[in-house]
């Protein structure tokens, strides 16, 4: 069972489905409302243990109502949370999330300057067989990347936007993967935006670009890997599901092209559920997917 460190925003969600997407100024009814945890670093912990891996969690919460509330579900997951700082005096951060009838979502979120994390007190040894971080907190990225890389460890790293300040964290990762908006910043927009961003980081990169093909970039040429077909209901967290499965993939020692094609099947899996839905996609389930995916494939061929 791969031990996976997953580092960044850890956060709740307030989130509300609504019919459509409210005009300026205007009061509006929500279908149903309900309160979740969130955050990069969480949602991909939580994917990690659903899958079939040990979830290890670094961040930064605070001492309030919120923040008890996350680590009751931390523990509820199995996830380990040693590496998890409780600021005193903080405000956790949290998320207002707007879902729409066709799954898509639109996020508010308020991270605490207080929130910033100090150095992560990491055993010498790392003794986890990947990390996943994202870009919310660069010095406490570098530090994993680092880490990770003095011991021969794998590290995906979660671009989204800013990207900029956190530069160094992407050229130390083994592996970057950019949302589109954090390619656009990173890059900019264009058909050779991913190439440019691969020669400036001098790694393997990719962006998930939602129902369209994950576009991969080895440093020597591009290529896409097709996404399952899914109707959508709930797109909130696919991002990082999609991510934590990519690390979870490599750490069980596919290449990355069957690492995307696995991964692509688990988030098509998760954007199939709907908010109601309490459980995640499983390690079984995506494998099942994974065999339909590779016997339509053999029978077009």
């Amino acid at each position: 069972m791969p031990r996976i460190l997953c580092a960044g925003l850890i956060a709740v969600d307030l989130v509300f489905e609504i019919n459509n997407f409210p005009a300026k100024g205007s009061k509006n009814r929500a279908l149903s409302s309900q309160m979740i945890t969130g955050g990069g670093a969480l949602n991909a912990a939580s994917a990690i243990s659903s899958l079939g891996g040990k979830a290890s969690l670094a961040g930064v919460i605070g001492d309030d109502i919120f923040g008890s509330y996350l680590r009751d579900k931390f523990h509820e997951r199995g996830i380990d949370d040693q590496f998890v700082q409780v600021k005193p005096g903080a405000v956790t951060s949290r998320s207002a999330n707007a879902i729409t009838p066709d799954g898509d979502r639109t996020i508010i979120n308020h991270r605490s300057a207080a929130l910033i994390p100090e150095a992560i007190d990491l055993p010498a040894e790392f003794p986890f067989d990947a990390a996943l971080v994202d870009t919310r907190w660069p010095e406490m990225a570098l530090q994993v990347v680092e880490a990770a890389k003095r011991n021969g460890k794998r590290t995906v790293v979660d671009a989204e936007a800013p990207v900029g300040e956190a530069t160094r964290v992407l050229k130390g990762a083994s592996h970057v993967v950019f949302s589109e908006q954090g390619l656009a910043d990173f890059a900019g927009e264009g058909v050779g935006a991913l190439e440019e961003a691969t020669h400036k980081i001098g790694g393997w990169c990719a962006v998930t670009r939602g129902a369209l093909p994950v576009l991969c970039h080895d440093g020597k040429r591009s290529f896409e890997v097709p996404v399952s077909t899914a109707q959508a209901v709930n797109t909130l967290g696919a991002g990082d599901f999609w991510h934590a499965a990519f690390t979870l993939a490599l750490a069980n020692g596919l290449s990355e092209r069957d690492a995307v094609h696995w991964s692509n099947a688990a988030a098509s899996l998760k954007v199939m559920r709907s908010l109601a839905s309490k459980s995640l996609p499983t390690k079984v389930e995506v494998d099942a997917a994974m065999d339909g995916t590779i016997k339509k494939r053999r029978s077009v061929q």
